[in-house]
């Protein structure tokens, strides 16, 4: 019976870890409207830094976009496309995705 409760164990964690594993990170560039200055890209990068599952932010009010790390299991491009939005600029979307 402790074998049996044992083996259980271990499969269920390997299991995790597999499921696990099968999340990565992914990177994003999305299209910002609205930022003039190196205050605006600096709001919308503390924003996104704020959000779990974000790893890395690089935003240019020059280039007018945001490139993001993140984990897609914790969030989706939706997600941080709401995220910019709720900082006063406009997350342009992509016509070709």
């Amino acid at each position: 019976m402790r074998i049996t409760k044992f083996m259980v164990s271990v499969v269920m964690v390997l299991t995790l870890g597999v499921i696990t594993a099968s999340a990565f990170t992914k990177t994003v560039t999305i299209k910002v409207e609205g930022m003039k200055c190196a205050k605006c890209s600096g709001s919308v990068s503390k924003a996104l830094k704020a959000t779990e599952g974000v790893e890395d932010v690089q935003v240019s009010h020059d280039k007018g976009e945001a490139v993001i790390k993140y984990d897609d299991a914790k969030l989706d491009e939706t997600k941080l496309r709401e995220v910019i939005n709720k900082t006063g600029f406009k997350a342009v979307e992509n016509p070709t995705q």
